[in-house]
Parts: C-alpha cells; structure tokens; sequence
C-alpha cells in the first residue's frame, strides 16, 4: 500500500534520484511531460518545495515511489484560464510534477498519488484544485481524467523546461 506523506530534508536525494529515473525514460518517449534534466525538475525546485511546505512523497514497502508538489495559491501563469470557478488565489490547490518511478508505473500509484494531493488541498481549505498537461501526453490526462479531474481549456504558458508551449488545463472542484 502506497503511504503519502510531506517530504522532509532527508529525502532530497532520493527525490533527485527518482526524477532523474523518470526524465531518462521518457526523455526518448512521444508522451512525456515535457521535463529536461538540469534545467527541471532539479533539487533546488524540490528544496523551494519543501520550504513552502509543498513537496510530497508516495512510498511504497520502504522506498519512494512517487513525488508530487502540491502548492497552496493560484500560478501567476493560470491567470486568464477558463477555470470552472472562480475563487479566491488562496483556495486554489495546484499539483506540479506528479511522477512515479518507472519501474513502478501502471500500478495504480499515480492515480494514488492524485487522490492524496486532492486530500492536501481540503485538509488545506481549499476549494478547486488546478494543474495543466504539456500537450501531447494523453497519459497524464487520463490520469486526472479518471481521478474526477474536468477539462478546462487550452493555454499557452511558459516554463524552463518547454519554453512557451500549449497545455491542457484541469481542474477538481471540492
């Protein structure tokens, strides 16, 4: 069984390791998120997320599985988003770099991993939890697609790792 938790200081390593393992597997992969090594996800983006208090870890029989951020505050970068509520910055929950080891995929964790973020969010106050897809990875957005997640529209937004490229928006209403 999965245990989700916050990540603490001592996991950074293994977080690193984890992210590595997934960016060299997809990296070659038509679906992929979109991630690049050394420029993201890399260990000063994980330790900004434990500072905010946003970093979470899945493991399973003792080793990390899966990593997520799941941040409190709306991205400045979903401004102008066809959300399907509308409130305040502060009760929006959003989950960046939901990943789960390779060796370890299709086994449901993801989608466990997504049932703990959206837990955060209310545990949090939240009223909407938001994400986007990098257009072109239909496996993540039938991942959000079967945890309850509801299209939002289509945005153009700009990050390190893919530039200003098109994404799919999601949101689940609490």
């Amino acid at each position: 069984m999965l245990t989700i938790r916050k990540a603490v200081e001592g996991d950074v390593p293994a977080i690193c390791e984890l992210y590595d393992h997934i960016i060299d597997l997809y990296q070659w992969q038509v679906d992929k998120p979109g991630w690049k090594k050394g420029v993201y996800p890399i260990e000063a983006d994980f330790r900004a997320a434990l500072e905010r208090d946003a970093m979470y870890v899945g493991e399973l029989d003792g080793r990390l599985a899966a990593g997520m951020v799941v941040r409190q505050g709306m991205d400045e970068g979903y401004r102008g988003g066809a959300w399907l509520v509308d409130v305040e910055d502060s009760q929006v929950a959003v989950i960046h770099t939901l990943g789960v080891h390779p060796e370890l995929a299709r086994g449901g964790l993801g989608l466990e991993m997504v049932r703990g973020a959206i837990q955060a969010a209310r545990e949090k106050g939240c009223k909407t939890v938001r994400l986007d897809v990098l257009d072109g990875n239909p496996a993540a957005e039938r991942l959000y697609q079967k945890a309850g997640f509801s299209y939002a529209g289509d945005m153009q937004i700009f990050y390190e790792d893919t530039g200003l490229a098109d994404f799919h928006l999601y949101e689940y209403v609490l």
